[in-house]
């Protein structure tokens, strides 16, 4: 929901410059922090969508647009991080 909210914004005031992952970085961090401080599982969480973000960043842009092709990665991003780190805490759960 973030995400969209803020590309969505950048759409609205025709802004292409600034980042639409920091408010989720944002938000996510701070859940982080707060409620789930499994480190392990965070820091492959954090490594593992940051990869496929960088990855499909440099793949998307020269096909679309630089703002949707940055949404979609991150997008795809946040998706594989919280898969990453959903899978990774529950085996630190069960050790």
């Amino acid at each position: 929901m973030v995400l969209v909210i803020t590309w969505a914004a950048l759409e609205l005031f025709d802004e292409r410059q600034l980042p639409v992952a920091a408010p989720v970085v944002m938000v996510l961090g701070r859940w982080f922090y707060n409620r789930h401080r499994h480190w392990g599982a965070g820091l492959v969480a954090a490594v593992s969508g940051s990869a496929v973000v960088f990855t499909l960043v440099d793949w998307l842009r020269p096909h679309v647009e630089r703002l949707l092709a940055d949404t979609m990665a991150t997008a795809t991003g946040l998706v594989v991080a919280m898969a990453m780190f959903t899978v990774c805490s529950r085996v630190r759960r069960r050790a």
